[in-house]
């Protein structure tokens, strides 16, 4: 949660100076180099104290070099001057989630014990998207949940229907009606 409230800090000023097309270059660009940070032998080097704060620095603009951006690399160097620079998968993700707000484009994920065939699933996106007057992509997780979950965070949104809860529903309702 700390790191988020810190990546929000790097967010606002690049939103604020970048048009749509620079945001999701650097949003791109910023998601492969977070991908980096899922290598073992690369969150090693990074979280090495024996390697130098200018030498990751100099891996990361080595990384990010093909895009030719100063932005970029002052970007990077600054958050390398911060001691910052494990932050970007974080502001990658910041990132993304704030270029789909301003978009109104949005991800989630259904759950359920059942399998949701990939049709159910873009209907239940189209009419959610409806509702929220956004577009929605999800896609289904498979788990234990007795019944469909519907979860978009972004628009801190949450839709259940348990069969569990639908049957005490119906008991107590019935309980009430003797």
């Amino acid at each position: 949660m700390r790191n988020e409230l810190i990546a929000k800090r790097y967010i606002k000023p690049i939103m604020q100076s970048c048009d749509q097309e620079s945001l999701e270059n650097l949003s791109t660009l910023l998601s492969m180099v977070a991908e980096a940070y899922k290598n073992e032998k690369f969150n090693l080097i990074m979280n090495s104290n024996d390697v130098s704060a200018s030498a990751k620095c100099q891996l990361i603009l080595e990384m990010v070099a093909s895009a030719n951006s100063t932005m970029v690399n002052n970007l990077i160097k600054l958050l390398s001057e911060n001691g910052r620079l494990l932050l970007i998968p974080v502001i990658a993700d910041q990132l993304k989630r704030e270029i789909g707000r301003a978009k109104r484009t949005f991800t989630g994920r259904i759950y359920s014990n059942n399998a949701v065939d990939q049709a159910s699933v873009e209907k239940i996106a189209q009419d959610l998207g409806k509702k929220m007057d956004a577009t929605i992509a999800l896609s289904y997780v498979a788990s234990d949940f007795d019944g469909v979950r519907v979860e978009v965070d972004d628009l801190n949104v949450e839709i259940n229907f348990s069969k569990s809860r639908l049957n005490a529903q119906l008991v107590e309702h019935i309980l009430k009606a003797i």
